[in-house]
């Protein structure tokens, strides 16, 4: 799963610069806590997932208003650049990347990568602050739904969520952002 050593460690600009000059080939990799981590080729059920998925955020926020994300690079902090399946901004779509706001949700979809999204990822969003986190576990069919951010001893590997609940096929979500703009779990879960 990790591409570089745990001894070595990257900044978002180095990791940029190696990917515009094509460092990493075809191999499909992200940022987390400054190592390069491997991505996994995805399944039908990941890619069945994500396309219910993005259509269901699509369908409720408007390119005019908001930057519905699928699959793109969201730069947290200097060490921490994952691209989530799903990510949306209040935002126009293609606003300056300098302008762009924090993320008011963000959903990993989790068929094998259960592992990396409920642990250095969930830790990774929780310490910059995303106040909604999603993870679509497609092996329960439920909606984890990540709200309330803590840190409890301060230090960096502790970041976690204190509201945690999951949602199935018959039951909807609320964003937090958005209350009033809900997405049913069976729009996420095939």
């Amino acid at each position: 799963m990790i591409a570089t050593s745990r001894k070595i460690r990257f900044n978002v600009d180095e990791y940029m610069k190696m990917a515009a000059a094509g460092v990493f080939g075809s191999r499909k990799v992200e940022l987390l806590q400054g190592r390069v981590v491997r991505m996994p080729a995805q399944a039908h059920p990941h890619r069945w997932s994500m396309s219910k998925t993005m259509r269901a955020f699509q369908m409720r926020f408007s390119p005019d208003q908001y930057w519905v994300i699928g699959q793109g690079t969201l730069t947290l902090n200097r060490y921490n650049a994952p691209d989530p399946d799903i990510h949306v901004f209040d935002v126009p779509e293609g606003t300056d990347e300098e302008l762009l706001p924090k993320a008011f949700v963000v959903v990993e979809i989790s068929d094998t990568t259960y592992r990396k999204d409920s642990g250095i990822k969930l830790c990774s969003y929780a310490a910059a602050g995303i106040q909604d986190y999603w993870i679509v576990n497609l092996k329960k069919r439920v909606v984890e739904v990540h709200r309330k951010p803590s840190n409890p001893t301060g230090k960096t590997k502790d970041w976690r969520y204190d509201d945690v609940r999951e949602f199935k096929p018959g039951q909807k979500i609320a964003l937090l952002a958005y209350p009033k703009v809900s997405i049913p779990v069976s729009e996420m879960v095939p």
